[in-house]
């Protein structure tokens, strides 16, 4: 789904963007975050909501809220500086999901966000977001992303030994300034013949 529903100090609007661009930027400037699933159904009654001027979690004397705001997938953890992913059908235990700037890792022994000591009692979230995304959704997503950056890194690789090999300055393997033995003369030409 390409919308967010977030609550910010005193406004509630939702957003035309993916969750994914939104967490990369809220990541960018460390903004203390925590994500929650909400089902299609609640979301449209959150869309509704909204319609009125606020969620209903903002007025106090509605105990109906519509939808479930304790389903914590994503939340940042400003003492780590990375987010913590978990598992909100399964909130009891261990293991857990950590990303930052490496990609993202599974943590056998990671808290989750519903018994992490500091994350739901201490730390103060500056914005609540609420999306549709599931919890398999999400890793799914970083992985993929993980795999991407791997395969770009290897291409890169290989780019720069084909640019070595194109030195048109003395004609030689050299890495072409990209590496250790590179020399000072070395032209950024890559030859088609080369790629192919």
């Amino acid at each position: 789904m390409n919308s967010i529903i977030v609550m910010y100090e005193d406004v509630d609007k939702e957003l035309n963007m993916s969750l994914y661009d939104y967490i990369e930027h809220t990541y960018r400037y460390a903004i203390p975050v925590i994500v929650c699933h909400v089902t299609e159904e609640e979301y449209a009654n959150m869309q509704k909501q909204l319609k009125s001027g606020c969620l209903n979690e903002r007025l106090p004397r509605i105990k109906e809220l519509g939808y479930n705001k304790f389903r914590y997938l994503i939340a940042y953890d400003s003492e780590c500086k990375e987010f913590l992913i978990s598992d909100y059908d399964h909130p009891e235990g261990v293991g857990s999901y950590r990303l930052n700037e490496e990609g993202i890792k599974y943590d056998k022994m990671g808290y989750k966000i519903n018994n992490h000591p500091i994350l739901t009692r201490r730390q103060r979230f500056e914005q609540r977001i609420y999306t549709t995304e599931t919890y398999k959704d999400v890793i799914d997503y970083y992985k993929k992303k993980a795999d991407k950056d791997y395969q770009i890194k290897g291409e890169k690789e290989i780019l720069i030994k084909l640019v070595g090999r194109s030195c048109s300055t003395c004609n030689t393997e050299c890495t072409g300034g990209m590496g250790e033995k590179g020399c000072d003369m070395w032209s950024y030409t890559i030859h088609y013949k080369d790629i192919k």
